[in-house]
């Protein structure tokens, strides 16, 4: 069962969306670590490092009122001594309660015990001063620089340990960072290069069908109606495969339709056109004989002139329904393309001289023999020249020029006519185009010769094109291959 588009754009946003919340779930927890750690510096660490900072300076107050007092044995400095051994206990109660690691722990309970037993240490001497009572001094300061040396170590390791947990946190909430860094990185490539696999899939899966597609629109244009345009894609582009191949087999048949029409018209039409001509032929050459007025003789010629143009514009059409529905037949044999030329050339003398127009032909004097239909190239001659002839004004100049070309002969019309517009270019070898000229109504024609003069020279395996100025002239070029 083939994925319809919707549904593809459906699964391709899906993966995206899970793979987007599996990332965002990741930087949430790596988020929250980051905020425990930062928080346990900001507060917990800093706080310790606080309160061992106190705990130090208020050890140094004790020993230095405890110094003064054995010196100077004063209540006032006893009572300092007093106020800093509160403080002392105040602040390692304070630190002990928000310790939580077993080996703070450890290192503080040393800690009291040493301040313990330095404090009941100097009280008992403090007792023995005030009473003037002897005792034993040396003994008590070396208890006592035992217990101020135990604190002492317990305080320096206590900020080595604090230290280092800090830069721990500190070295872990580094890692945390890079961590995530590191990972939002490959996801977001991750992301970026599936989203483009995706699109790129999804846009084959579009625009690959849509191309042919487009391509066999062209081939339509050019009246190729073929209905095997066959798309292996989502249900959306089959339908409109089908629909496609439907339109061409209906174009198809109204060609063939029209194809008929022309082709069955043309015998119609051609049958009493050509009995009305000779007809009218006859009449002439009565009147001739006898003593017909002028105007008579003009009417019948003029008569005369419009049968042998509906006569022509029938024949093409027949030749131009034999051409598409592939009935023409070429008769190839070995032709001498300079007479041909010489040929089209003494019957277009007639009309070139009615306009003053000088008629002239260029032949190369080794022209090879081709492979020729002749009285299909002596359709083409006679339309080429003839075109030069009715659009080059009285007093111009017509020339026919044929020479060898590496493997092929070309030949080219060229006249000092009106000339043809570069936009109109493009069109005149279409069917029933004609470019717009100055003064359309004076020339008229189907619109069929160059089409039909096209194709006989594809069908000889050439090629045919036109280049034109305005007002200077035209060039009509074709080649054939030996």
């Amino acid at each position: 069962m083939k994925l319809t588009i919707f549904s593809r754009l459906i699964i391709g946003f899906l993966a995206i969306f899970i793979l987007t919340m599996a990332m965002t779930i990741y930087t949430i927890t790596q988020l929250r670590q980051l905020e425990k750690a930062t928080r346990s510096i900001l507060i917990t660490d800093n706080r310790l490092i606080d309160f061992e900072q106190k705990l130090s300076d208020g050890l140094l107050s004790m020993m230095r009122y405890e110094k003064k007092f054995i010196i100077i044995p004063d209540n006032r400095i006893y009572n300092h001594f007093l106020l800093a051994k509160d403080d002392f206990n105040n602040n390692l109660r304070e630190i002990m309660s928000i310790t939580d690691t077993p080996v703070a722990g450890k290192l503080l309970t040393i800690l009291n015990e040493n301040s313990q037993h330095y404090q009941s240490l100097f009280d008992e001497e403090a007792d023995y001063i005030q009473s003037g009572q002897p005792y034993p001094v040396n003994q008590y300061k070396q208890e006592k620089e035992f217990a101020i040396n135990g604190m002492m170590e317990a305080l320096k390791k206590l900020r080595n340990y604090y230290q280092k947990n800090t830069y721990d946190k500190i070295k872990k909430l580094s890692m945390v960072e890079a961590n995530t860094i590191k990972v939002a990185i490959l996801m977001g490539t991750g992301f970026f290069i599936f989203g483009i696999m995706i699109s790129i899939f999804i846009t084959i899966n579009i625009t690959r069908p849509l191309s042919i597609i487009k391509k066999r629109t062209r081939e339509i244009a050019n009246g190729n109606f073929r209905n095997d345009l066959t798309l292996s894609s989502p249900p959306e582009i089959r339908e409109l495969t089908d629909a496609f191949n439907s339109m061409c087999t209906k174009l198809g048949e109204i060609d063939q339709m029209k194809s008929d029409f022309f082709s069955l018209m043309s015998h119609e039409l051609r049958t009493p056109l050509t009995t009305i001509k000779e007809s009218t032929n006859l009449f002439i050459e009565v009147l001739n004989e006898g003593e017909a007025i002028d105007k008579e003789k003009r009417l019948l010629t003029i008569i005369n002139e419009e049968c042998n143009r509906l006569i022509n514009l029938v024949n093409s059409l027949l030749d131009l329904s034999k051409m598409e529905a592939g009935m023409i037949i070429y008769n190839f044999t070995q032709a001498d393309l300079a007479s041909l030329i010489g040929k089209v050339a003494y019957e277009m003398e007639p009309l070139a001289k009615t306009k003053n127009i000088m008629l002239e032909t260029k032949i190369h004097y080794s022209l090879p023999l081709i492979k020729a239909d002749c009285e299909r190239i002596l359709q083409v001659m006679r339309n080429l020249i003839g075109n030069a002839l009715k659009f080059t004004p009285n007093g111009g100049n017509v020339q026919v020029i044929a020479q060898p070309n590496e493997h092929s002969l070309m030949v080219s019309v060229v006249d000092t006519g009106i000339g043809i517009s570069e936009n109109e270019l493009s069109i005149i070898f279409d069917k029933y185009k004609q470019a717009r000229l100055g003064n359309p109504s004076k020339i008229m024609g189907s619109g069929l010769g160059l089409y039909i003069v096209k194709q006989i020279i594809n069908a000889h395996g050439g090629q045919v094109w036109a280049e034109s100025t305005l007002g200077k002239g035209s060039i009509f070029t074709f080649f054939l291959p030996f």
